[in-house]
């Protein structure tokens, strides 16, 4: 049973660090707020703004699942620029009725929210949001029906249900159920239970080295079934269950409010990020894809919403150039927006990217117009020959071989589990094939997503595959610049799998590595690996033409995969 607070208005002096110069200030804050559904169901909400404001005030606001202490000063901060800062608590979470289930009551919940907002008698009529991770999925949704009253979203290092998270390629992260534990065990956050590292790997290693089917990594936990957990796994491909998640073409045809995205090079749902900006660029008005701002640079999860930045990022430090104070830029463009002011002065163009090594940021109307070439370099038949810039005769494959029952790689620690970035751990692997360039003869700048085109077969019906590239400088050091992985079943229809017939010849096509942009010297080579995605992040697939997540060591499949000669990677140069 929820508890109803007592009605609560305070006005508080708070000293606040890092947000403003430490000095005394007075708040209207008002934590009782509840909005109704028409279901019955009834969302908390908190209102914050400077005792002495003019009312009525634009409203800045959150929809919000991560309920915390720091809310208040994040209001403050928005409160101090002349708004409102409302915060909107998902059902379930803080005070509010109902139970949470990720992603599936966001669309209608926060248009019933800013419809209530937008008729109170603090509000001007004109509401923004923001916010990042799932908050930024959380924007994406609100926008499959404009509401009159929400002028602009800021979506930052936005989730992209279905596309970079739970199932990235469609295989599922260990993670999941780590992140389903922490929001979903109370109306809070269960910290102690997501933060406790040595549980997690502990339980992933169990299910890695014990062959269980990953359906039952749930009751591995030890909590009995996760219904939500259950619930994805049904899902590993991009159907409908994600699809009405988020805007479709047509949503996007109407989506005409000015937007600034924010990404960055080490974000793990860059991915998601990247398809909303694709998605509204391609289907979008051209009165709104006029106002769509993409902001992207060196930059972690973190990092990528304005949070703190870690520099270094290993291996690379981070030219302080590229450390825009994000925090102030949203609340210039919250002016642009909400009040008729000056556009930002750092948005010099429609695209703001950064180039690492030169160390500079570049301005560009649109992505058509970044770059001036695409290197093209074609697979060799062997991983001793170099990658050439033709296309070689013959009809001889390169080959990858492995067996899924070896799980010598399986609990390998690729990640430093603070950004996206794969760690040389990647050339450890038992089952890998190490592909290079010829060294570059002039400098160049990577700018975007290195792609592939694989011409492929397969003995066995299903393998996941895990790609990486990196540069290697001339002295021999290795600098990580993307990777991605693909379930082969779900390479030719996403939405389900479809099982490769034997020594048949596909086609698939890569284009979501990490957006990446950096100077590349003289001198070095773009290095590829491929191998199995085996490692202690993901689910294991081992082959058989059956539901991986009912698969068992029992399942497992010897696997050779070809890669025929018209296989090549495209490399955006700036």
């Amino acid at each position: 049973m929820r508890l109803k607070p007592a009605l609560l208005i305070v006005t508080c002096f708070l000293l606040y660090s890092g947000l403003l110069s430490a000095q005394q200030k007075r708040y209207v804050i008002d934590s009782t707020l509840e909005i109704p559904l028409k279901d019955g169901t009834v969302l908390s909400c908190m209102l914050l703004y400077q005792e002495g404001a003019k009312l009525p005030l634009p409203v800045v606001l959150r929809a919000n699942c991560y309920p915390s202490r720091y809310d208040t000063l994040r209001a403050q901060y928005v409160a101090d620029s002349g708004y409102a800062g409302v915060f909107v608590y998902n059902r379930g979470k803080s005070r509010s009725g109902g139970s949470f289930y990720p992603m599936e009551n966001d669309a209608a919940d926060n248009y019933a929210a800013i419809d209530w907002i937008s008729k109170q008698s603090w509000c001007n009529g004109k509401i923004a949001m923001y916010g990042g991770s799932y908050l930024g999925f959380a924007q994406w949704a609100t926008v499959k029906n404009i509401h009159p009253a929400l002028k602009t979203i800021v979506p930052q290092v936005a989730v992209g249900p279905g596309i970079d998270y739970p199932n990235p390629g469609g295989i599922f992260l260990t993670y999941m159920l780590q992140w389903l534990k922490y929001v979903r065990n109370n109306h809070y956050l269960d910290d102690s239970t997501f933060l406790d590292e040595k549980k997690w790997t502990q339980l992933n290693t169990d299910y890695l080295l014990r062959g269980m089917p990953f359906s039952a990594l749930d009751h591995l936990e030890g909590s009995g079934m996760d219904t939500i957990f259950q619930r994805w796994i049904q899902h590993p491909g991009y159907d409908e269950y994600w699809q009405q998640m988020t805007p479709t073409q047509e949503e996007f045809s109407r989506i005409n409010i000015p937007i600034l995205t924010t990404t960055g090079y080490f974000d793990d749902d860059q991915r998601g990020a990247i398809y909303y900006y694709n998605m509204h660029n391609k289907y979008g008005p051209a009165a709104g894809v006029k106002e769509h701002y993409l902001f992207i640079g060196p930059f972690d999860h973190a990092g990528g919403q304005g949070g703190r930045r870690r520099n270094p990022i290993p291996p690379y430090a981070i030219d302080t150039v590229a450390m825009v104070d994000q925090k102030q830029l949203v609340l210039d463009w919250f002016n642009y927006t909400l009040k008729d002011g000056p556009k930002p002065a750092f948005l010099q163009d429609r695209i703001s990217v950064f180039a690492m090594g030169e160390n500079k940021w570049h301005y560009f109307p649109s992505l058509e117009k970044m770059n001036r070439d695409t290197m093209t370099y074609y697979l060799p038949a062997r991983q001793e020959e170099a990658m050439s810039t033709r296309k070689r005769g013959g009809k001889k494959p390169l080959v990858l071989s492995f067996d899924a029952a070896d799980t010598v790689d399986d609990t390998l620690t690729i990640y430093d589990g603070s950004s996206s970035l794969v760690s040389e751990a990647v050339f450890k692997k038992k089952y890998l094939l190490t592909l290079s360039t010829p060294p570059l003869d002039h400098d160049m700048i990577l700018n975007g997503s290195i792609t592939a085109d694989l011409w492929m077969s397969s003995g066995t019906p299903d393998a996941d595959l895990m790609f990486s590239w990196w540069e290697v400088d001339s002295e021999g050091k290795r600098w990580p610049l993307a990777h991605t992985a693909q379930r082969l079943s779900l390479s030719i229809d996403k939405t389900k799998p479809v099982y490769w017939k034997q020594n048949e010849t596909y086609h698939i096509s890569l284009q979501n590595p990490a957006w990446m942009c950096k100077q590349i010297k003289k001198g070095s080579r773009i290095v590829m690996t491929i191998s199995p995605a085996a490692n202690i992040y993901w689910q294991k697939n081992y082959g058989a033409a059956k539901d991986v997540s009912q698969q068992t060591l029992l399942d497992a499949l010897m696997h050779e995969i070809h890669f025929y000669p018209e296989s090549h990677i495209s490399i955006p140069v700036m």
